[in-house]
């Protein structure tokens, strides 16, 4: 992790573009703009935020979080981030060759300048994106259940039987882009998106995310209970309940247990109500 951040920030430092214009406008710029120097200082420069907001906001749930801090969880916790911060570099310059290679090709590039679309495109934009990324997400989650990408791919998140916060993009490179970027990208080619739109969702996912992993008061669709038994709670409640994946205590009369605290008899906390 030292490493990939030392890195990004010798790349903000040291290789700044020639005609560069704002990091956050690179949903605005001109084809001929979109250099591979350009490239390069983004893809460093969204690494760092992306990996600094990664580390706060996980920690953030963390210090709120009953579970002991033992020597354990500490280690899984430091397993999580090597996974976590090195999938953020990868998710970040996937985005990036997109928007600067891909996206300038789409007929509403530069989405307020040369077209001009209004409130009403932006209303059902972000009902579309909202739809999509919960339907798509929930799908692309299944299909890497299925017993190849399962054992080759997906075994690495589950590995991670009692996650944390830092543990929601800990995942072999191919599933956090697929499950995630490659969903909103394809969102952007079918009807005109504007990339601050899929900012906003992909924020939106990623602390949706976190609050799923930690398992405390904030896992709204009860997502810790994925990891302890696998084959249910896979992504929006009613997603899970459409296509008969909820969880039902009735199913599992055997309950997980608990490898970080001997007792959680009388423990009311909410992660604790996911071992009963």
């Amino acid at each position: 992790m030292r490493n990939i951040v030392l890195f990004t920030l010798l790349l903000i430092l040291c290789v700044q573009p020639t005609n560069a214009y704002s990091v956050f406008d690179f949903g605005y710029s001109d084809q001929e703009n979109a250099n591979p120097t350009q490239l390069v200082y983004n893809i460093a420069a969204y690494s760092f935020v992306g990996i600094l907001q990664y580390l706060l906001v996980s920690a953030i749930f963390e210090w709120k979080n009953p579970m002991p801090k033992n020597q354990k969880r500490m280690q899984n916790i430091k397993r999580e981030i090597k996974y976590g911060t090195t999938q953020i570099f990868l998710q970040v310059a996937y985005s990036m060759i997109f928007y600067h290679y891909v996206y300038p090709y789409c007929s509403w590039y530069r989405y307020y300048t040369i077209n001009q679309y209004g409130l009403l495109n932006f209303a059902y934009g972000m009902i579309f994106m909202y739809i999509w990324t919960t339907f798509l997400g929930y799908w692309v989650h299944r299909i890497f259940h299925f017993r190849f990408l399962y054992k080759y791919v997906h075994y690495i998140h589950h590995s991670f039987r009692e996650p944390t916060a830092f543990g929601f993009c800990a995942t072999h490179p191919l599933e956090g882009i697929s499950e995630v970027n490659t969903v909103l990208h394809l969102a952007e080619l079918i009807i005109p998106i504007h990339p601050l739109m899929t900012l906003f969702f992909f924020e939106y996912i990623t602390v949706n995310e976190m609050m799923g992993h930690d398992g405390g008061e904030y896992d709204h669709s009860d997502h810790y209970k994925h990891h302890l038994y696998y084959v249910v709670n896979f992504g929006d409640t009613f997603m899970d309940e459409f296509f008969g994946t909820a969880y039902n205590s009735k199913n599992y009369p055997v309950k997980a247990k608990c490898t970080y605290v001997d007792n959680i008899e009388g423990r009311s906390e909410a992660i604790f109500l996911k071992y009963k």
